[in-house]
């Protein structure tokens, strides 16, 4: 069985836009293994969409 690891990352956006200069962040954990699997608005006491959390997974090795 697959035993994963996982990584939480956030995000400020502005103005409805994630920030261009974390596409190199992104690339990184890519090329560590990391995979996206999920993404979701962490600002619930407003409901805004200004911080954004990241959830990515890969195989844990070992």
């Amino acid at each position: 069985m697959t035993e994963w690891e996982y990584k939480i990352i956030n995000i400020r956006s502005e103005n409805y836009r994630l920030d261009p200069n974390a596409v190199t962040e992104l690339d990184a954990l890519g090329k560590q293994g990391w995979e996206l699997v999920g993404i979701t608005s962490v600002n619930f006491k407003s409901g805004a969409s200004d911080n954004i959390a990241m959830v990515f997974k890969r195989p844990r090795s070992g």
